[in-house]
């Protein structure tokens, strides 16, 4: 338990999981420019989940084609996510970023894996159910275009990220209930306060606490979590705005963060 007075609100998902590419971008703010910047230079941990070579990033085993080594995110993000990181240190824990801005390649790379995780469970499935299937994890590249925002995956904002805690004195992850990219019922945000109003679980549980200090100090900068997903986290971003709609009934018209081009200084794994 931590010393915090919070809960994580429910969510209706029915209604989190509506389309948000229809959202348009305010391009005349000032913040849709805004340069990327690496998260070692604001003391962010960063450890790529799609770069990993060493057979640990389940499901994937392996680095996926496209993934980049190190981490980007929009400055005033960046700046958000360190204060926010600060405030962590009071409870010993510190965010450990595992994915932040996501090239397109990267994006190409995880469609095909699950592509083809799909064409090997079911080997006579058609394209049209292949890519449903794929859809129910990513957002399909194929399409691409920069200058379409119903076409860009989230993460090439530059205003996403998916985070986990950990103890900062020896650098284990806090048990958040699932295991990172576990597409199941339990990784939904709210799922453990649910179980706590079902009697399943008494309000000392770990997974319970753990995931209130995560979504709690991300709202502390006015971040939104997707609650389909506890570890992802927004800002000024399409669905940024839809969950802000969605839990506060008002958000502002237009997202401010778009698709932004790579650092031409990237390192690919």
């Amino acid at each position: 338990m931590y010393d915090i007075d919070y809960q994580i609100p429910l969510v209706d998902l029915s209604r989190i999981r509506l389309p948000h590419y229809q959202i348009p971008l305010d391009r005349q703010s000032p913040l849709f420019t805004e340069e990327l910047v690496n998260v070692r230079d604001y003391d962010l941990p960063f450890s790529s989940w799609h770069a990993m070579s060493d057979g640990s990033n389940a499901p994937y085993h392996k680095a996926i084609q496209g993934s980049r080594t190190d981490g980007w995110l929009r400055k005033t993000f960046a700046e958000k996510l360190a204060r926010i990181n600060h405030l962590l240190h009071s409870f010993d824990v510190e965010l450990l970023i595992l994915d932040a801005y996501r090239s397109i390649e990267c994006q190409r790379g995880l469609w095909a894996f699950y592509w083809e995780r799909g064409r090997v469970a079911k080997p006579d499935a058609t394209d049209e159910e292949l890519r449903l299937h794929t859809l129910g994890y990513l957002r399909d590249p194929r399409n691409f275009d920069p200058q379409d925002a119903r076409s860009f995956p989230i993460h090439s904002t530059g205003s996403s990220i998916d985070v986990v805690l950990r103890y900062r004195k020896n650098g284990q992850w806090l048990n958040m209930g699932s295991a990172f990219e576990e597409y199941s019922d339990v990784s939904a945000t709210d799922y453990f306060e649910r179980q706590l109003q079902q009697g399943a679980i008494d309000d000392r549980d770990e997974r319970l606490w753990n995931r209130r200090l995560l979504h709690w100090s991300m709202s502390t900068e006015g971040l939104t979590n997707d609650p389909i997903f506890y570890w992802h986290h927004d800002w000024g971003n399409q669905i940024w705005i839809k969950v802000k709609k969605v839990m506060h009934g008002s958000a502002p018209d237009a997202a401010w963060y778009g698709y932004i081009a790579d650092p031409q200084w990237e390192q690919f794994a």
